[in-house]
């Protein structure tokens, strides 16, 4: 079988075992558009998710296994994406194809956060992960206006890594509010 139609058949299987385990709101999942490049297949929660229990992980999975450190642009803020690190620990599974990031002290009850997704990160190829199912689960295109004029953060979150390619966007942005 050709890698492509082995991608393919993965990504059908981890997307039907994400989606016979969800039975939330918080959570969605998409089959990859393009097999050929890594895309993102889950995440949880999802853009626009209410009543998120301020205990939960949040976690962000891919067709393809990333590469070691690609977790450094992936941040979750207090607010909007301008707003405040929340503080925590990222840990990829055993394959390098889920992130799981654990709030370090529960998430504040009745909030606003912004998971924050760096446009460039790379799987373990070297390539460039395709965000374009990310509006399937509510994320939205992190702009140059939504990230403050002059350079969020002195720039940190809008230099390399977090700029899309081929695009004046910085990733994908989803807002959720917790319980």
């Amino acid at each position: 079988m050709s890698r492509s139609a082995w991608s393919m058949l993965f990504t059908l299987a981890a997307t039907t075992a994400l989606t016979a385990c969800s039975g939330s709101s918080s959570t969605t999942t998409a089959p990859a558009t393009n097999p050929s490049r890594t895309q993102v297949v889950a995440v949880s929660p999802v853009g626009g998710a209410t009543g998120i229990d301020p205990a939960a992980p949040i976690v962000v999975s891919f067709s393809h296994a990333m590469r070691a450190g690609a977790q450094i642009y992936v941040s979750l803020h207090e607010g909007t994406v301008t707003g405040a690190i929340v503080s925590g620990t990222a840990t990829w599974s055993t394959d390098s194809m889920k992130l799981t990031f654990m709030p370090s002290t529960p998430l504040k009850a009745h909030t606003t956060y912004a998971l924050h997704m760096g446009g460039d990160m790379m799987d373990d190829r070297g390539d460039a992960v395709d965000l374009s199912t990310c509006t399937q689960f509510g994320g939205q295109a992190a702009t140059g206006q939504m990230m403050g004029s002059g350079g969020m953060m002195g720039g940190g979150e809008m230099g390399s890594g977090w700029q899309t390619p081929g695009s004046s966007t910085y990733g994908m942005v989803f807002t959720f509010t917790t319980g």
